[in-house]
């Protein structure tokens, strides 16, 4: 017995235990550890292992792992891995981490490819094996599985990324992935094979898929994916997918993608049996610029042998397609159905637009039914109604056309044709026009237009392009003439589309007497011919009116042709453009180094207010020697220039401007020697030599040779002895300046750099006049003006001494001109001016007197400007018969603080004084604001035929484009007195036009200021007196004047208090007067009555005159209380006494008066009938006394011829007068009656 336990003891338990102990140090300590990399080295020589630490089960790290065959090579910086113990006691596995850094996985290059016949092909296994599943045999948790910076590099494919993490739990038949992370995958994949033709449809062959556990796949998220292949480059920011694998199914919970362009989320089942159905859905958003806010939803079902979509898009592009294709057949029989109410293109901004389309694709890649219906709407183009019908052959790659309608402008245009994309692009299209009206859009051009055209080509990169219109005939009714073109034509160029060939036997376009035609061809030899004969444009075009013919033909080799061009032109009219004649005569032989004989003739031509007389242009020669003249004659500019030159080897030309002169407004301007020039057309660099233009006196010379192309531009100019005067043109009307201007510009600039420039002017001794009633001189001693450009700094000083009195002195810098804020600071300093050269404006005796000073600083930027300082007006004295009022004395001043700006202002006067108050704010400059407030004592204003005084309270607010004026004037007292006026005034026209020195239009200056609004009232004193007209009465009211926009109104009464009127010889009393204002301040309405002094009446009897109504037609009346016939009425109101009915000059006397009355009222409308006839202050009056009383009608043909008819009121007899001024004062007169008389007359006045 004891020998079987010595022998169990030493042949069984020994070895044992000694197992376990083995095995325990080989999975427990480092040098067990050690142990089996050894071992595993030594059995595959392969594998080497650099530096190993830990132990199986407490954990082990290895570093530098390498692994070398023939085929590949791996290697990998760090692996480590840990084991949880206690989960082996419980027959599981725990690995709370492996993790993997630096992995690289690389084929061999240099193994050699796999034999043909060396299949790679996976083999299936047989359906009972595919049935087996699989089982883990214990369960398998690891916490986190991390893989970082992993290459792989497989022939001509890389995958790598940076990280991926992900926790796997592994348990009988399933496998469930959780918090997956995979960021920074770089995939990159050779370009796809050719080998197939791009025609070519494989159907899927469908494999018998059984997954032999199910996986269970929760939030998985990949971060920075790029994907690569040829050129194409494709990222995407993020994708988020939650998935379940089982052997029946694999169901997409949610997949989410992140690109740049766009944002998608779908769901999918997807059943793993025959046929695999499957239902998916999916919603993507478009970020793209164009597409920005389009949405795509849609919907899958069925399964791959009938799959179904449906699709809803919204956004930019609205539609709706349903489609079904049986994706495993063949021939892959397909539907689709696409509609959409509104297509446009481009999406911004859209040209074209397809409305209400339907899309119809029925059938199989072997022949597949195209239907197409839509209106068609395009910019400068009418609406159409488009109707394609087509078949699709997917194998032949052929398209044929069996229908394609427009329908536009009342007609059809039908075509029907074919279009093959193999083996190389090529197409055949018959069209017909039927019945186009062009009316329809185009009204200017009516008609009805048929036609064929029949056209083919073809097009291969080998051999280029080929095109051939066969057939062109078009022929109908246009403008009410007939139309018609026809012809053929063939065109063909070369692979690069360079080298182009053209032929026709013949292209004749005919419209009315309009005909064009051309003929020939464009190959090696060209012979082509045109000719042109319009005699008629208006027939042709609207707009257009004219004759116009022309021929034109090219001959040679085509590297060397001959063009002659004849072209000719009478009265022609376009738009605000007249040309009576031109003339165009050309010949270029580019075989005879270019011989050229060219001659272009304009004569009468206009442009809106530019009027050209003549231009002539002619040129001859070739490449060595040609010259150019030309010769111009305009209303603002004549020019006549003589220039020679030639092209030498190199594209250099040469050539000198031998004679020129330029006559403007500015004056003549001759060149006084031949002008050196040089142009290097490669370079295009041009160099001119130095050279002076001369003016009487002045020139303006190029002191140094200039020097101008793309990268730089050298020229210093000089001008001398320059008269002002010259300049009068461009002045305003009234406006003169004299002196003499000397100035000097120095310019350079190159690429790359800033630009530099130096300026100066100066004017020695001048004046500006400005033409008054009397001119107003402003002269000074010296002005200089200077000014430099560099290191995009521009800096500037002004000088200017007055001759009498005063100094401006002004400087500024602008700094930074290359940036936006552009730094500035600047200033201005103004020193004793007096304003002396006012004083022509007064008259002799009269005192002006006063100086104006000014100092201003400004710094900010250009675009805002911070200004400090004051701008002074002190002593202002005006006294005089000329002055409208008196001023003792005045002192102003404007003060700036930045960007505000206050006035402070105090008058004198010798009735009180007068205060001013102003603020300015241009903080924001598209809204600044202004104020100005005067109040103060009476004050007392002289002006023609008035003598007032005022007491103003008035304040003035002012911003952009609008102004409005508010507050009281108060008038105390004044002395009104208005000299009678013509009976036929006439104001000015509202539709008068002023012109310029130029004969220009002038703009309305109303039309420049702001929209104003007034709203004061003027309240009238108890001295107010007015006398006009005879009138002599007390004024008494309030008005209130109000303005919006351009419309003033006056509203109030003024009243006519202790008045008199002077008529027909008697001095009336006011009874009553009363001016209501209720609109413009001329259309007032009147309510007047005045009747002759009691006191001089005879039985007790009150006669007068009154007026009512507007004042622009008063009515008249002649009143009596008690109630007497107008005859009798007007004798009372003469006379003071009834008609004596014996004595006949009493009757005749009031006779005259009543029809004098009626005449008076009548003066206004004659004169508009005058104007109507082309007379002049044409007047309709009486004259005489007694029974020589006649009505008289007179008027001026000419501002100096006066026509004068007269007939006898009570003695029927007429008189002829016409009277001529010679002079100022001095007329000649001859009469035509019962007596016929010449007289010399002399008129003159005196108080």
């Amino acid at each position: 017995m004891r020998r079987v336990l010595t022998w169990l003891n030493r042949g069984l338990l020994l070895p044992l235990l000694a197992l376990i102990l083995l095995l325990l140090g080989l999975l427990f300590t480092q040098p067990g550890l050690r142990l089996s990399i050894y071992v595993a080295e030594k059995a595959l020589p392969a594998l080497q292992v650099a530096e190993v630490e830990g132990a199986w089960l407490s954990g082990a790290s290895f570093r530098q792992l390498t692994y070398q065959d023939p085929q590949f090579q791996l290697s990998a910086q760090e692996l480590s891995l840990r084991l949880q113990k206690r989960c082996l006691v419980q027959f599981r596995v725990c690995i709370p981490e492996i993790k993997v850094v630096g992995l690289q996985l690389n084929q061999r290059h240099d193994v050699p490819p796999a034999a043909p016949n060396d299949s790679t092909e996976l083999v299936s296994e047989p359906a009972s094996a595919a049935g087996l599943g699989i089982a883990f045999p214990v369960p398998v948790r690891i916490d986190r599985l991390i893989l970082d910076q992993i290459e792989i590099a497989l022939a001509e494919q890389h995958l790598a990324w940076q990280h991926f993490s992900i926790g796997v739990n592994a348990w009988g038949n399933r496998l469930q992935l959780s918090q997956g992370r995979w960021h920074g995958l770089k995939l990159i994949l050779p370009e796809a094979s050719a080998s197939e033709p791009a025609n070519a449809y494989i159907p899927p062959v469908l494999p018998e898929i059984r997954l032999p556990f199910s996986i269970y796949l929760d939030d998985f998220q990949l971060t920075e994916l790029q994907f690569m292949q040829g050129e194409v480059q494709q990222q995407l920011q993020r994708a988020n997918i939650s998935a379940q694998l089982t052997p029946q199914q694999i169901r997409i919970l949610d997949l989410q993608l992140e690109h740049s362009a766009f944002q998608a989320q779908a769901a999918a089942n997807v059943q793993l049996s025959q046929h695999f159905p499957l239902n998916a859905r999916f919603d993507l958003q478009l970020a793209d610029n164009l597409l920005s806010g389009q949405r795509v939803q849609g919907e899958l079902s069925g399964d791959l042998a009938r799959l179904l979509l449906t699709l809803n898009s919204s956004g930019p592009v609205t539609l709706t397609a349903q489609a079904e294709a049986a994706l495993l057949s063949a021939d892959l029989p397909l539907q689709l159905n696409v509609g959409a109410t509104t297509l446009s293109w481009p999406l911004t901004e859209p040209q074209y637009q397809l409305s209400d389309t339907s899309l119809q694709l029925t059938g199989s890649l072997s022949d597949l039914q195209l239907q197409l219906d839509s209106t068609v709407n395009a910019t400068a183009l009418p609406e159409a109604k488009l109707s394609l019908t087509a078949n699709w052959r997917h194998w032949q790659q052929q398209a044929l056309i069996t229908n394609l309608s427009l329908q536009t402008l009342q007609g059809e245009v039908q075509a029907q044709g074919e279009l093959a994309l193999s083996p190389m692009l090529s197409w055949q299209l018959k069209l017909a026009l039927s019945e186009i009206a062009p009316e329809q859009y185009w009204p200017e051009f009516p008609g009805r237009l048929n036609g064929e055209l029949e056209l083919a080509g073809q097009y291969q990169p080998e051999q280029g392009l080929q095109l051939s219109v066969p057939q062109l005939a078009l022929q109908g009714e246009l403008r009410q003439l007939p139309l018609r073109l026809q012809g053929a034509l063939e065109l063909s160029g070369e692979q690069a589309l360079t080298r182009w060939q053209f032929s026709s036997p013949g292209l004749q376009l005919q419209h009315g007497s309009n005909q064009l035609s051309l003929r020939g061809q464009l190959a090696e030899d060209w012979q082509l011919d045109s000719n042109l004969n319009f005699p008629d444009l208006a027939q042709s075009h609207p707009g257009l009116a004219g004759k116009l013919h022309g021929t034109a033909s090219l001959r040679g080799a085509a590297a060397t042709p001959k063009l002659e061009l004849q072209l000719s032109a009478e009265r022609l009219v376009f738009a605000d453009a007249r040309l009576r004649a031109a003339e165009l005569t050309a010949s270029v032989d580019l075989a005879r180094q270019w011989q050229t004989e060219l001659s272009l003739m304009l004569r009468q031509g206009r442009w809106q207010q530019q009027r050209l007389q003549q231009l002539d242009l002619n040129l001859s020669g070739n490449q060595q020697q040609h010259q150019l003249k030309l010769a111009l004659q305009a209303d603002e500019l004549n020019t006549a220039l003589t220039a020679t030159g030639s092209l030498e080897p190199g594209q250099q030309w040469q050539g000198s401007l031998d004679q020129a002169s330029i006559t403007s407004l500015l004056g003549e301007w001759r060149l006084t020697a031949p002008l050196a020039i040089v142009a290097m057309l490669p370079e295009q660099r041009l160099t001119l030599d130095r050279h002076c233009w001369q003016q009487e006196s002045a020139s303006l010379c190029l002191i140094d040779a200039a020097n101008i192309s793309a990268g730089q531009v050298n020229a210093a100019l000089q001008l001398s002895d320059y008269p002002l005067q010259k300049l009068n043109s461009l002045l305003p009307l009234q406006s003169t300046i004299d002196g003499v201007l000397q100035a000097k510009l120095d310019l350079s600039w190159q690429v790359n750099q800033a630009p530099t420039a130096v300026l100066s002017v100066q004017a020695p001794q001048g004046r500006f006049v400005q033409q008054l009633d009397v001119p107003v001189t402003l002269p000074w001693q010296q002005l200089e003006f200077n000014a430099e450009l560099a290191a995009h700094q521009l800096r500037s000083h002004l000088s200017v001494q007055l001759s009498n009195s005063g100094q401006l002195q002004a400087q500024a810098l602008v700094s930074d001109l290359d940036q936006s804020t552009r730094p500035l600071r600047a200033e201005l300093t103004l020193s004793d001016l007096t304003l002396e050269f006012l004083k022509p404006l007064l008259d002799e005796y009269s005192e002006l007197s006063g100086q104006v000073s000014s100092r201003l600083s400004v710094d900010g930027s250009l675009a805002e400007p911070q200004v400090q300082g004051e701008f002074r007006l002190a002593d202002l004295r005006v006294k005089g018969k000329l002055a409208p009022t008196d001023i003792e004395q005045a002192d102003l001043v404007l003060s700036f603080r930045g960007e505000r700006a206050e006035l402070e202002g105090l008058v004198k006067t010798p009735e009180g004084q007068i205060e001013l108050v102003g603020l300015a704010n241009w903080q924001d400059l598209a809204a600044w604001d202004a104020s100005l407030a005067v109040s103060g004592d009476q004050l007392k204003l002289q002006i023609p035929q008035a003598e007032l005084y005022l007491k103003p309270d008035l304040r003035l607010d002012a911003g952009p484009g609008r102004a409005r004026l508010s507050g009281v004037v108060q008038i105390p007292r004044a002395a009104i007195s208005v000299d009678s006026l013509p009976q036929n005034a006439v104001g000015l026209s509202d539709d008068h036009i002023l012109l310029d020195r130029r004969l220009q239009p002038v703009s309305d200056p109303q039309a420049a200021q702001f929209a104003i609004e007034t709203d004061i009232r003027v309240q009238l004193g108890p001295r107010v007196r007015l006398e006009a007209f005879g009138l002599k009465s007390r004024l008494a009211g309030e008005l209130r004047v109000q303005q919006q926009q351009f419309n003033p109104t006056v509203r109030g009464e003024v009243s006519l208090v202790d008045g008199t009127f002077r008529a027909y010889g008697q001095d009336l009393l006011i009874r009553q007067g009363k001016l209501t204002f209720n609109g413009p301040a001329d259309q007032p309405f009147l309510n007047v009555e005045a009747i002759r002094n009691p006191a001089n009446m005879e039985d007790d009897v009150i006669a007068g005159i009154r007026v009512t109504g507007p004042a622009d037609e008063p009515v008249v009346a002649i009143f009596s209380e008690p109630a007497k016939p107008q005859a009798n009425a007007l004798s009372y109101l003469i006379m003071g006494k009834d008609l004596d009915s014996e004595s006949g000059f009493n009757a005749n006397s009031v006779t005259t008066s009543l029809i004098g009355m009626s005449i008076s009222s009548s003066g206004k409308l004659v004169g508009e009938i005058g104007e109507a006839f082309g007379v002049s202050d044409l007047m309709l009056d009486t004259e005489g006394a007694g029974d020589n009383s006649q009505v008289t009608v007179s008027g001026y043909l000419t501002r100096d011829l006066q026509l004068k008819y007269g007939i006898g009121i009570f003695q029927p007899i007429g008189q002829f007068t016409l009277r001529y001024r010679l002079l100022r004062n001095l007329y000649l007169e001859a009469v035509s009656g019962l007596d016929n008389a010449v007289d010399l007359l002399y008129k003159f006045e005196f108080d």
